[in-house]
């Protein structure tokens, strides 16, 4: 018997589970800050997206209230097409991770 384990020490398994247990968890936190840097940039990105392609279409003179209901109707457009790719994505990279291709 060790004096590791006498005194409450960690055998070199126990060790290597602790730092296996550690490291998946760093490795949990850094995949969940990306999955949170990568929402951030899809929401920055939409928003650029719909600014540039509706007040490109929408806004042909100076800004007047005549424009606002083609400015929502394009945004309301933008935004159903952008849900339609999103659910589409996520079903298919579910799917794809239920199968083991991911």
């Amino acid at each position: 018997m060790a004096l590791s384990s006498i005194f409450g020490g960690a055998t070199p398994s126990q060790q290597q589970t602790v730092n296996s247990t550690a490291a998946n968890s760093v490795t949990d936190k850094v995949k969940s800050q990306i999955a949170q840097e990568l929402a951030v940039a899809n929401a920055t990105e939409l928003v650029n997206k719909v600014t540039d392609n509706c007040f490109e279409k929408c806004l042909t003179s100076p800004y007047s209230n005549n424009n606002e209901p083609c400015v929502d109707q394009c945004l309301a457009k933008y935004m159903r097409s952008w849900n339609v790719v999103s659910r589409a994505y996520i079903a298919r990279i579910q799917q794809a991770s239920t199968s083991g291709e991911i």
